[in-house]
């Protein structure tokens, strides 16, 4: 099958999917729209397609529910190396992970409604710079050069500032973000090699969520790559099943349950999905409790109060 059959193919099963998109797609995110600009990612890098299709189909997924849509600014997709098969029968192959990126997080970010400026910026050597902390709290004055060599890149930071006045900022040295790269099992290839300004900035607004309004459902959305970052020396390309494992998941937060649980009823009501792969869906990126996956399960008994 040609290259242009199998994008149109493809295209065609993500229309077969419209009404799955639909039922986890925000108001502000048209399923026209985000499948233009997933069929975008694919014409730019057809390669997407020679990767384990369930996980490509899971990352848009993943993306759609987050509110973003994969044009490596909001989102990317990113191809790794991973064993399709099980650990006594290894069969090594490519699969694909949705990674939000700066302007995803600014943009989940100020639709939190609490924060009133956010931003994430590089400083460069010859550009005036300072942050401090007194009693009043944290303060920076950047002033970019605009004339003349900027000379190379020192540190990044993320500032928010919430409608209640107080001021958030995150300064990262270069040293600080040199560590988060080597801890990345894509640290030399992949995002941080072809957009490494970009994921510097997310470094430092990865940081400074935790630190925001409404912060659960913002590292929930940052938990889609965390697995990635591997916290030791080694940087290996190609990762065994044992080092691939994910860290410890953390539970799922009760708020974002209880926002998207019409969202997942929607599917299961459809019979896009069972209740069973619903569950299977979110404990792969948090620890669901007894009671939720119990509630999300009843969803087929119709059973749910």
């Amino acid at each position: 099958m040609s290259q242009v059959a199998v994008i149109q193919q493809f295209q065609q099963e993500m229309q077969n999917q419209s009404a799955e998109l639909a039922a986890i797609l925000p108001d502000h995110l048209s399923v026209e729209r985000f499948t233009k600009t997933a069929m975008m990612a694919i014409q730019n890098n057809p390669e997407l397609l020679n990767a384990d299709r369930q996980s490509l189909f899971n990352s848009l997924a993943r993306c759609a529910s987050d509110g973003l849509v994969p044009d490596n600014r909001e989102a990317a997709l990113i191809e790794f190396k991973a064993n399709l098969g099980t650990k006594d029968a290894p069969n090594w192959g490519k699969k694909i992970q949705y990674m939000p990126m700066v302007d995803g997080v600014l943009k989940r970010a100020r639709q939190s409604g609490e924060v009133s400026l956010i931003t994430a910026r590089a400083v460069y050597q010859n550009d005036k710079f300072d942050y401090w902390v007194d009693e009043h709290g944290e303060h920076i004055n950047h002033r970019p050069l605009f004339t003349g060599e900027r000379g190379p890149m020192i540190l990044v930071y993320a500032m928010a500032k919430m409608k209640t006045g107080d001021v958030a900022i995150e300064p990262m040295t270069m040293e600080d973000i040199e560590r988060v790269k080597a801890s990345s099992k894509t640290s030399s290839f992949g995002p941080w090699k072809d957009w490494f300004d970009r994921m510097a900035l997310k470094s430092a607004l990865h940081r400074l969520a935790r630190r925001l309004p409404n912060s659960s459902e913002i590292m929930e959305m940052l938990s889609n790559d965390n697995w990635m970052y591997e916290m030791n020396s080694k940087k290996e390309r190609d990762v065994s099943p044992a080092a691939s494992a994910r860290p410890t998941l953390e539970h799922y937060p009760a708020e974002s349950f209880g926002k998207n649980f019409d969202k997942w009823q929607t599917i299961v009501e459809s019979g896009k999905k069972s209740a069973g792969d619903i569950v299977a869906m979110l404990e792969s990126k948090a620890v669901l409790s007894d009671e939720q996956r119990e509630q999300i399960l009843a969803l087929e008994t119709g059973e749910v109060a």
